[in-house]
């Protein structure tokens, strides 16, 4: 489960962007390219830098985590990367929405998500079930 900053009650195998020096990178990405983005999918939230509570990298297997269950993000909206290749590294796993029945599977290597967290939108991690698969995920309170 993830602790600093944004905790989230979930088990997960993840380990943080600072871990692996990519934390600035990813602010950088944030700041200048999502940002804009999310300047207009949701209006009204804005902070110059965005504030970024939490930023991971979550891996997924059959045989270990190979799903996430039901559960709200602590965020305000959240950001979800694939880093690598539906069909390719793995099968399976994708996100579904619960309360609008509706999945987002099959994402290119690079491809985001963006997504209000807390309360609106519960999502469950969908299953992996041959190979790994790797996203990156950003908790962001602007």
């Amino acid at each position: 489960a993830r602790l600093a900053g944004g905790y989230e009650n979930v088990p997960t195998d993840d380990i943080h962007m600072t871990q692996v020096g990519l934390q600035e990178h990813w602010l950088f990405i944030l700041r200048d390219i999502v940002q804009p983005i999310q300047q207009k999918v949701f209006t009204g939230y804005y902070s110059d830098p965005p504030k970024a509570v939490l930023n991971f990298i979550v891996r997924y297997m059959p045989d270990r985590q190979n799903r996430l269950r039901p559960h709200h993000d602590a965020s305000t909206y959240t950001v979800n990367l694939a880093l690598n290749d539906a069909g390719k590294d793995f099968e399976g796993g994708g996100c579904r929405f619960l309360r609008y029945n509706c999945s987002v599977t099959s994402t290119r290597r690079g491809w985001a998500l963006m997504q209000p967290g807390r309360l609106t939108h519960l999502h469950e991690g969908l299953p992996v079930t041959k190979g790994i698969r790797y996203i990156m995920v950003s908790f962001v309170d602007p």
